[in-house]
C-alpha cells in the first residue's frame, strides 16, 4: 500500500517557524550593525575626499603662483579663495581679510565647492539633531570649520566629526556626541 503525501503537518510548520525566529533574533543585531559599519565607512570615504580635496587646492595653489587671499585659486568653479598659507577659505565673495570673518555658511559653502557628492549638508544652527542631511556643518572661532556626520546615527551617540584649520590646512577626523 502506497501513502500519499499530504504536505506538512501542523507540527512541522511550527517547528520551522520557532528556527526561523531564532535565526532572525540572532540575524537582526549582525545586520544592524553592518548598518552602523556601513554609515562610519561612508564618513571616513567622505571626510578623506574632503581632505584630499583641499590638498589638491593647495597644490594649484602652488601651481598659481601663490595668489593673496584676495584672488581666487583656478580650482573648481574657480570661486574659492586661499587662506594667508594657500588653503580654501572662503567662497563667492573675498574674504575682508586672510583669516578674518568665517562663518557657519561658509563652512557649509566651502563643504559644496569642494566636494562633488550626492551628500546633502546644512549648517548647524541650533542643533545637529535631528538631521535630515548627511552632514551638519559649522564654524569655531580658531577659524576654523566641522562637519559631523548624522546619517545613520541619533542623539547622544559618539558619530563622526571632520575639523578643518583653513589658516594651516589641517584635518583631524574623531568621534565625539555634539553638545545639542
Amino acid at each position: 500500500m502506497k501513502s500519499k503525501s499530504q504536505g506538512f503537518t501542523l507540527l512541522e510548520l511550527v517547528v520551522v517557524i520557532v528556527i526561523l525566529g531564532i535565526l532572525a533574533v540572532t540575524a537582526a543585531p549582525r545586520f544592524l550593525g553592518v548598518q552602523r559599519d556601513a554609515h562610519e565607512a561612508l564618513a571616513q570615504g567622505a571626510f578623506a575626499a574632503f581632505r584630499n580635496s583641499i590638498d589638491m587646492y593647495h597644490s594649484q595653489w602652488l601651481v598659481d603662483g601663490e595668489p593673496n587671499f584676495d584672488q581666487v585659486v583656478n580650482y573648481g568653479q574657480g570661486d574659492i579663495y586661499p587662506s594667508s598659507s594657500g588653503f580654501p577659505f572662503a567662497v563667492g565673495d573675498a574674504p575682508v581679510s586672510a583669516g578674518v570673518g568665517l562663518s557657519g555658511d561658509d563652512c557649509v559653502e566651502l563643504w559644496n565647492a569642494l566636494m562633488t557628492t550626492d551628500l546633502t549638508i546644512r549648517a548647524h544652527g541650533s542643533s545637529v539633531f535631528p538631521s535630515e542631511e548627511n552632514i551638519v556643518g559649522w564654524y569655531t572661532a580658531d577659524p576654523s570649520c566641522y562637519y559631523y556626520y548624522t546619517s545613520g546615527f541619533s542623539f547622544g551617540e559618539d558619530i563622526p566629526r571632520l575639523n578643518y584649520f583653513p589658516l594651516t590646512g589641517e584635518v583631524t577626523i574623531t568621534a565625539d556626541s555634539p553638545s545639542s
